[in-house]
């Protein structure tokens, strides 16, 4: 049986994806999760991912090889830029929710829009857009938003509120071509900004799970 290890710090992701990528998968997966919220919570407390912070991570990324995982999915965005700096000090393979996604938006974009709900996660998906852009010589526009009310309607539990708060913030700026929802929490609200905007819109979850398709060899 396929093994993975999960790490998340929003509650709501650790409910649903799993269940979503084993649906996915077409399989029975045996799968170890960590919710450790305060990886993002002490981020916003101290203003920075300090040593501390690193060091928590790297634990919970070790929970891999102690579980003999096949694979680490990490499924929040504000983690990626230190999961990539710690992955070689991990002896599993490890797949992050957005990198898929935002090679996909270098791709495919030429005035990209990144919507987001925390604001740990805007430095780093727009760095990691910018940073695929680079590598692919390509020059391409790059804008974020922020609407951390949106993450308080979700935390309520009232997903129609925080999935039209996005429609309508993306809506305010036209001219975009591309849109990013930067955490994996926002993708309910994907048809709705659609709507709003005719845009080609990117969400995370879908982008992951067809990375650890391929891991597998699957399609």
């Amino acid at each position: 049986m396929k093994k993975i290890t999960l790490i998340h710090t929003v509650r709501s992701i650790y409910d649903s994806f799993p269940s979503t990528l084993e649906e996915a998968m077409g399989e029975k997966i045996e799968m170890t999760n960590v919710v450790d919220e305060i990886l993002v919570s002490n981020t916003n407390k101290k203003g920075c991912f300090n040593d501390w912070n690193k060091e928590r991570l790297l634990a919970d990324l070790r929970v891999a090889e102690e579980e003999d995982s096949d694979l680490v999915v990490v499924t929040c965005s504000s983690l990626t830029p230190y999961v990539l700096e710690a992955q070689d000090k991990v002896r599993k393979p490890i797949v992050t929710i957005d990198c898929a996604m935002c090679r996909k938006a270098a791709e495919i974009g030429e005035r990209i829009m990144v919507l987001a709900t925390a604001p740990t996660t805007v430095g780093p998906t727009v760095g990691r857009i910018n940073g695929e852009l680079e590598r692919m010589g390509k020059k391409a526009e790059v804008v974020s938003f922020l609407r951390t009310d949106a993450m308080d309607a979700l935390k309520k539990g009232d997903v129609e509120t925080h999935d039209i708060i996005l429609g309508e913030e993306a809506s305010k700026h036209p001219g975009f071509d591309t849109i990013v929802l930067a955490q994996a929490s926002m993708a309910s609200a994907q048809k709705k900004v659609e709507e709003a905007t005719g845009c080609t819109v990117l969400t995370s979850p879908s982008s992951c799970i067809d990375e650890v398709k391929a891991f597998y060899g699957k399609k």
